[in-house]
């Protein structure tokens, strides 16, 4: 088990996890929210400096990366959400942006998040393999039926063995399971198996 995907799991979790947990683009904006809080543990396996981005948001750390006042809005960058090193705008070498000196741009950290259909969310899982970074999230709400989520994860399987840069270079994945238990939201979590066949838990509570 790679210790980063546990250490991101432990992050996550205690922000997804409320009572009356809200609904249609709120729970969107909790899940990014949730996403973001695994800032230090990026920082720590990566370096810095660590970019967050995602729909709705302007770029933070405006302050670092531009030479005056003038602010960014983020677009969705091709994925949902992202950490990258360095800002777009220094990779695209805007008249405001600080250039970079040292190091390159680079993502790191790209997650996808679906709340609707089975097909949607494969859509999106297909999505994350065209993404050049080091790790690769989904978040979507399962099944409660056990039998229905176990077929579902089948079908995931056979998504990501579809597509050809899979087979060649699989990355890290962290696959975020969101349930509904009566008033609270609860989650799960996933990686792969090392024969990539199957999924196993992530345990939040082991140290």
């Amino acid at each position: 088990m790679q210790t980063i995907l546990h250490d991101l799991a432990k992050r996550i979790r205690p922000a997804i996890c409320r009572v009356d947990p809200p609904a249609g683009r709120d729970l969107t904006k909790l899940v990014h929210e949730a996403l973001k809080a695994t800032r230090t543990v990026i920082e720590k396996r990566f370096g810095g400096p660590i970019v967050c981005r995602y729909s709705g948001c302007s770029e933070d750390g405006n302050s670092r990366f531009t030479k005056d006042r003038h602010t960014y809005k983020v677009i969705e960058y091709l994925w949902d959400f992202s950490f990258s090193r360095f800002a777009i705008t220094q990779a695209i070498e805007d008249a405001h942006a600080t250039p970079i000196t040292e190091g390159e741009f680079q993502l790191v950290f790209v997650a996808e998040c679906e709340m609707w259909r089975p097909t949607e969310v494969c859509r999106d899982l297909l999505k994350l393999l065209e993404a050049r970074t080091e790790i690769r999230c989904l978040v979507y709400k399962q099944y409660v039926r056990d039998k229905t989520r176990e077929e579902f994860k089948k079908r995931m399987i056979r998504v990501l063995h579809n597509h050809a840069h899979f087979k060649r270079s699989p990355g890290l994945w962290l696959f975020v399971e969101l349930t509904r238990r009566q008033r609270k939201l609860d989650c799960d979590f996933y990686t792969l198996n090392k024969e990539l066949s199957g999924f196993v838990p992530i345990d939040t509570n082991a140290t």
